[in-house]
């Protein structure tokens, strides 16, 4: 049984090494889970929308926790009504990490594409005048992460956190406001300054396709 739970441990830090080795700089994804499946257009919706309706830049740390927090916020805390999918893909890949490579970069906008809506999806979730609210609970190291650290295959700065805590989700359905909450973890891939990382702050490589345990 040892033995078993060993080779678990060593496939895991190697999918993590080969998943984190397409971000490193030089020239040359995945599926995340989408946003919860919108219900059917409603008969009415709210005529002034309340709660979270505006969207701020990424606050500029370079403390690991408090960036994968503010990181995870804007992922899971969209608001349908009056903004866009694009208006959350601009805030996140504007505060995408300089060094990621060709590949790392378009491996990022996937990530991103999977877990904002599409614009059939949002126009949907707009109908229903659907908005989340995030609250982070705890930030943890991924326990696979820190092996990597220890192997020596971490480039300087990378720093990996997940993020876990309530999403509450408001809608409209068949005129009446509903409220749903759950607990959700999202993993969030970054690097902060350190020496030979060559960022001034915390910047965005990865979010999660699944939680890096």
């Amino acid at each position: 049984m040892k033995k078993l739970l060993a080779l678990v441990a060593v496939l895991a830090v190697l999918v993590l090494v080969a998943m984190i080795w397409a971000l490193a700089p030089r020239d040359e994804g995945g599926a995340v889970e989408q946003q919860p499946t919108p219900t059917q257009p409603a008969r009415t919706a709210p005529a002034e929308p309340a709660g979270v309706v505006g969207l701020d830049a990424i606050p500029a740390t370079a403390d690991p926790d408090a960036y994968a927090r503010a990181v995870a916020g804007v992922v899971l805390g969209m608001d349908t009504r009056r903004l866009a999918p694009g208006d959350y893909r601009d805030v996140l890949i504007a505060d995408a990490d300089p060094t990621l490579s060709t590949k790392g970069r378009a491996d990022l906008h996937r990530m991103l594409s999977e877990r904002i809506p599409t614009d059939e999806q949002w126009a949907r979730m707009r109908a229903n005048g659907q908005w989340s609210t995030w609250v982070s609970r705890d930030v943890q190291v991924p326990g696979s992460w820190e092996q990597v650290v220890i192997t020596g295959q971490a480039q300087p700065g990378w720093a990996f956190r997940n993020v876990t805590g309530i999403q509450t989700t408001h809608y409209v359905e068949d005129g009446t406001a509903r409220t749903t909450s759950r607990e959700r973890t999202i993993t969030i891939g970054m690097r902060c300054p350190a020496d030979g990382a060559g960022v001034d702050r915390c910047r965005l490589n990865l979010v999660g396709i699944n939680v890096i345990p």
